[in-house]
């Protein structure tokens, strides 16, 4: 059933936690002398500890892990929160290699692993989605419950892969991030970019400090990306799928529906009023869904 909740207060808190950095050399898949390298660095929220569950957040593109900024606070009284940066964005170095968000699945496991982490509540926005669904299809015993918001597993829009690579040559080119600059109208609502046009800011302000390489890379990997349909069916965990009502890129009523179809018994929310950056939109919806995962989770989620 679907299920909606009223606009809440977005916190205004900083997470001030210590950040990691875990780094993770692996073969190319040529065989040659380039490493593929997943460098993920991290945002490790003051929290409970020990045996708190832990969270870890993966963002959109071409954002960073900045994005979480106000969801963070939010949990971070009941759960440790891992705010990851995807290879190639915000301070996570560009991998080199054949782009694939496969290389972000090993980093992810490998923070797990630097961490002491058995099990977390992976939650993936968009793009993190795509890493998240990877990671629960490879790893299903690491994963204590899945949230995938404003997303799909199946292969096709918002990722067109012929798009994607031309967007890539047009970011490597004369436009440099202006190619990737439309995010903005794309993730928020007509309504947030009306009536809070500071948020229209902060977008545009994280996507321009990005890395032109970096952006490229996942473009170029979010052309390569597998449907991850089979990995949600076979998940044996608790799933929540989040979506924003106004959401124009992965709509509800489509995207929401067709994992929904896949997963029947997922906790299906759509936030009222909200564009596809849900996290940003509406920061109190998207953190009460995800502590209601954590519940759903059990005792799964904590560190080793």
């Amino acid at each position: 059933m679907d299920e909606a909740r009223e606009p809440g207060a977005a916190a205004e808190e900083e997470p001030t936690g210590p950040g990691g950095l875990v780094e993770v050399d692996l073969d190319d898949a040529d065989g040659g002398a380039a490493p593929a390298t997943a460098a993920l660095p991290c945002d490790d929220a003051p929290g409970p500890r020990p045996g708190a569950p832990v969270v870890v957040l993966l963002h959109a593109f071409p954002l960073d892990r900045s994005m979480w900024d106000d969801v963070v606070p939010l949990l971070a009284h009941r759960c440790r929160v891992l705010a990851v940066d995807l290879p190639g964005l915000g301070s996570a170095p560009v991998p080199g290699g054949d782009p694939d968000l496969g290389v972000a699945v090993d980093g992810v496991l490998a923070l797990l692993d630097a961490e002491a982490v058995s099990s977390a509540v992976v939650a993936g926005l968009s793009t993190g989605g795509y890493v998240a669904a990877q990671l629960a299809g490879r790893a299903p015993e690491r994963v204590a419950g899945l949230a995938l918001a404003s997303t799909t597993t199946r292969v096709g829009p918002p990722d067109d892969p012929d798009e994607r690579r031309r967007t890539a040559e047009r970011v490597l080119g004369r436009e440099g991030l202006d190619a990737v600059m439309g995010s903005v109208d794309e993730g928020l609502s007509e309504q947030a970019r009306a009536e809070r046009p500071e948020l229209a800011e902060r977008v545009a302000a994280t996507i321009a400090r990005q890395r032109p390489a970096g952006v490229a890379w996942v473009c170029r990997a979010l052309a390569a990306r597998p449907d991850t349909t089979d990995a949600l069916a076979g998940f044996p965990g608790p799933v929540l799928l989040l979506f924003g009502e106004r959401d124009g890129a992965t709509p509800p009523q489509e995207r929401g529906r067709q994992m929904h179809d896949v997963r029947p018994d997922a906790r299906f929310v759509v936030v009222p009023g909200s564009g596809h950056l849900t996290a940003l939109e509406a920061p109190q919806e998207t953190a009460d869904a995800l502590l209601d995962l954590v519940d759903a989770a059990g005792a799964g989620g904590s560190g080793a």
